[in-house]
């Protein structure tokens, strides 16, 4: 029984973590919540943080940690949304004859559920499924923090700017991505993950309240403007089909 009521103490805390994710939680609030006491709190939230479920900044606040996203990525990969958004990857993947993704936002990432490869003989296979990368980066992820406040957008940034820093993506960078995307209502990126690689990035919601984005991949030969613009048309035309609500409009 003791060991029981210690793994359910644990698990109540990885679930106040996890509503606190990502401006995070700190060790006071967290035992006040739980009904511990603060040293209990902590020797179990230790526990949670050794496995990489739980993750604490050098402010000592806690967030999930990566694990505990990958376990919800991996529950998310059999989940009804990639069976609801493959028809319309399927058909973008014809109509552009490019590489489609679908990527869902976990925190402060954007999680791959699933890719459609195009016919066009040159792939732009920027992302993995199954992989993931913290928002702002890529056109997926651009749409998806686009949907977050200025404030947020900056936490972001400021959280992971060690990750941000490998593309070169200063944080007046992203904000001037954040505004563009706003403005259009689809993110339009150029050699931010791979040189020689645009995208067409467009966010959408789902009943539940998961917020998800589908993404079109090419060399950038392939991708002037008016394309990319025809591009997004397509995306919002397939999402509405599907009786979804896309950040864009078509016209």
């Amino acid at each position: 029984m003791r060991g029981t009521q210690t793994v359910s103490r644990a698990l109540g805390l990885l679930h106040l973590v996890s509503r606190a994710h990502p401006e995070g939680i700190g060790i006071g609030e967290l035992a006040t919540l739980a009904q511990l006491d603060r040293a209990t709190a902590y020797r179990l939230v230790s526990s949670l943080v050794e496995f990489g479920l739980v993750e604490r900044d050098d402010a000592r606040m806690y967030r999930l940690g990566v694990e505990a996203m990958q376990l919800g990525l991996a529950a998310m990969r059999s989940a009804p949304i990639v069976d609801r958004i493959k028809p319309v990857m399927k058909r973008l993947a014809r109509r552009t004859e490019d590489t489609i993704f679908l990527v869902v936002r976990n925190g402060d990432y954007g999680h791959c559920l699933h890719c459609e490869e195009g016919s066009y003989p040159v792939k732009a296979l920027v992302l993995r499924v199954g992989g993931m990368r913290v928002l702002g980066i890529g056109s997926a992820g651009s749409t998806l923090l686009a949907a977050q406040t200025d404030d947020e957008v900056e936490a972001v940034y400021k959280r992971h700017i060690n990750e941000f820093q490998p593309s070169v993506l200063s944080l007046a960078d992203l904000k001037r991505l954040i505004a563009d995307t706003r403005r259009r209502g689809y993110a339009n990126t150029a050699d931010l993950v791979t040189e020689g690689v645009s995208g067409v990035g467009m966010r959408f919601e789902l009943p539940t309240g998961t917020q998800a984005a589908v993404s079109v991949a090419a060399i950038r030969s392939r991708m002037p403007p008016e394309r990319k613009a025809w591009i997004a048309e397509l995306i919002a035309e397939e999402l509405q089909v599907d009786g979804l609500e896309p950040s864009f409009r078509a016209h």
